[in-house]
């Protein structure tokens, strides 16, 4: 297992897994993680294969589980992603929101 955090969520990478759950450092950030979850879980329902998809979203955000994705690296990112405003949904402009998912860049941190 492994565990990323980010500002407003923590993200366990268990075998095939992410598991996605709200940050507990403060309440604020807690509530944007929530909201970070919900917004995922409903921006996944468009079917885009820019999306990683949410396999299972618990209601009221308080965790999603998506595939766990290959990392991609800054050159693929650069190669790879000219234009993320094209993209279906706002996706942050850095290495870590991407990664690879059935051969394609998609989108792992769509949830702003």
């Amino acid at each position: 297992m492994k565990i990323k955090r980010g500002t407003t969520r923590t993200v366990f990478l268990i075998s095939r897994y992410a598991i996605k759950i709200p940050t507990t450092v403060d309440w604020p950030l807690f509530l944007s993680g929530l909201l970070a979850n919900m917004q995922e879980a409903t921006f996944s329902t468009m079917k885009s294969d820019k999306l990683c998809p949410v396999i299972f979203s618990f209601p009221g955000g308080f965790f999603n589980v998506m595939p766990r994705c290959q990392s991609v690296t800054p050159d693929e990112y650069a190669k790879h992603l000219v234009d993320l405003e094209a993209w279906p949904v706002p996706v942050e402009n850095k290495v870590d929101s991407v990664g690879w998912f059935n051969g394609k860049i998609v989108a792992l941190d769509y949830g702003n």
